[in-house]
């Protein structure tokens, strides 16, 4: 097992790895990202990340790579790398260009890659919740991108560092958007209740996914705009992200919630039931 890069076809230690001082994802932040776990040797849901990911750089115009290529390279550089749990992160930059604001859609964009093990899974987070925060959402208005541009994200995270918290809750307009780094529900009544999909959050794959064990287990999903008050009042909250599933929240600035709840349990037992390999993986 190895820890391994990938640039532009040339494969190296992660160390080693380079990349160009005028190239536009160091200038600019002109790129896109997509990460992707692994579970006892298998990519999870790698054609739903790249499907993400295929849309992120058709909506910032980056030309020039297929992502049938960019899977191909994702692919043989896991299998190079033989670690069963690994987080795999692909990195897509518009390229070498003059520094210019003006964008042109005509040129070679940067793939990086990267292969590294991922820490087992966090069984006291999954058992006890996790404490959150909540801050003013300070970041562009195109989240649904995932963009290289993360200042707002990771603002709202050393909040949540510095508050002993796990995550930031964000908001905007008067209601909440989703977590800095990961995906928002609530349970009220019986109900999974989410933000609908739009620019305002990124579409999580494990969002979509622990929908779909909601659908499975009978329950009743809510894509609907919610303000911070109906968070403080729900019955359950937990927060979903790929690089650890499904994890209950215990609080929510001084709100206490008894995490995991009966929901968020049964959410969270069915999508490890899918990790574990018990039932088909999703593609």
């Amino acid at each position: 097992m190895r820890e391994l890069a990938y640039v532009n076809g040339v494969v190296t230690s992660p160390e080693d790895a380079t990349v160009r001082i005028d190239d536009r994802g160091l200038q600019f932040g002109d790129g896109v990202y997509e990460v992707i776990r692994s579970y006892a040797g298998r990519l999870w849901a790698p054609e739903r990340h790249f499907a993400r990911l295929q849309r992120s750089l058709g909506e910032l115009w980056l030309d020039g790579i297929e992502i049938a290529d960019i899977a191909s390279a994702t692919r043989d550089l896991y299998a190079q790398s033989g670690i069963p749990d690994a987080l795999v992160y692909i990195q897509v930059t518009r390229g070498v260009k003059p520094r210019d604001y003006a964008v042109e859609t005509n040129g070679s964009p940067t793939l990086v890659i990267t292969v590294r093990p991922m820490p087992a899974l966090d069984t006291e987070r999954r058992r006890r919740g996790v404490p959150v925060i909540t801050r003013p959402d300070l970041r562009w208005a195109r989240v649904d991108i995932k963009s290289l541009n993360l200042l707002g994200n990771m603002m709202a995270k050393k909040d949540a560092t510095d508050a002993g918290a796990f995550e930031t809750v964000l908001q905007r307009d008067g209601l909440v958007t989703e977590g800095a780094s990961t995906s928002l529900f609530i349970v009220a009544d019986g109900a999974v209740i989410t933000r609908e999909e739009g620019t305002h959050i990124l579409s999580g794959v494990t969002r979509a996914l622990v929908i779909e064990c909601a659908d499975e287990l009978g329950l009743r999903v809510d894509e609907r705009p919610y303000a911070p008050a109906e968070l403080l009042a729900a019955d359950e909250a937990f927060l979903t992200g790929t690089s650890f599933g499904v994890y209950g929240i215990a609080a929510v600035d001084a709100r206490q919630f008894a995490a995991p709840g009966p929901i968020t349990s049964s959410l969270d037992a069915l999508y490890h039931r899918w990790v574990k390999g018990e039932r088909d993986a999703p593609r």
